[in-house]
């Protein structure tokens, strides 16, 4: 169902379009699995992000959140399926009260997100649950809450990892199921050069395509607010 394409989730995207991102023969919505401290920037900064207000940050931490402001733009009118995994909720070294009662909101307000995508409430987000089973190997990260994080991300069929941890970046060694583990920069910069905008460029445009003749402008706004709802300046 993650897959599936559906009206309430927009335009998505075609493996041709993005053959680093996709796998072969793909058509559908892009999933993107968020690391920690992604989602924790979209919390602090988010409305600034949408609101093209750079925040005060140093120059590379700044390429990153303009990444993300790219992927919140497009997001709004693609496709994008932002998702977290169990490990999300109790990835830090001590898990505090007050750490999950900040955590545990914006894990459900994303699976909000995610069920107007999916156009189906009783499809349960990959957030909730066990963790699922591993479905590859990754041998260059040490145990703990890195290497399980991005193995849940591959186990739930995420084409891509969202993270800006370099130890995590750097060392990452992943087998199985082919996937992008990578920064917000680097993502935003694939999908530019691949023309993507709200509103087209991304998809194949083949006979077979299901975005051939996509009759729908814009997604289920509903969409909108579980994610909108995180921002803390909002």
């Amino acid at each position: 169902m993650l897959h599936e394409v559906t009206e309430g989730g927009g335009m998505g995207f075609c493996h041709t379009a993005l053959p680093g991102l996709l796998p072969s023969g793909y058509h559908g919505p892009l999933v993107v699995a968020l690391d920690s401290n992604v989602l924790i920037d979209i919390q602090q900064h988010g409305g600034e992000l949408l609101n093209d207000t750079p925040p005060d940050v140093d120059d590379a931490y700044g390429a990153d959140l303009a990444g993300l402001s790219d992927l919140l733009n497009l997001w709004l009118l693609r496709d994008i399926r932002f998702v977290l995994t169990p490990r999300s909720l109790t990835d830090a070294k001590h898990v505090t009260q007050s750490f999950l009662d900040r955590r545990v909101p914006s894990v459900d307000a994303i699976a909000a997100s995610l069920a107007f995508q999916l156009g189906d409430w009783t499809v349960s987000p990959p957030s909730t649950g066990d963790a699922p089973g591993a479905i590859g190997d990754e041998t260059g990260l040490p145990h703990g809450a890195d290497r399980d994080l991005v193995l849940e991300a591959q186990a739930v069929g995420a084409h891509a990892f969202l993270t800006r941890d370099r130890l995590v970046l750097e060392r990452v060694r992943l087998t199985g199921p082919s996937m992008a583990v990578i920064p917000p920069r680097r993502m935003a910069y694939e999908l530019v050069g691949a023309g993507v905008t709200p509103f087209f460029g991304g998809t194949c445009g083949t006979r077979d395509c299901p975005y051939g003749d996509w009759s729908m402008p814009a997604p289920d706004m509903g969409k909108w607010g579980g994610l909108l709802s995180i921002f803390e300046d909002a």
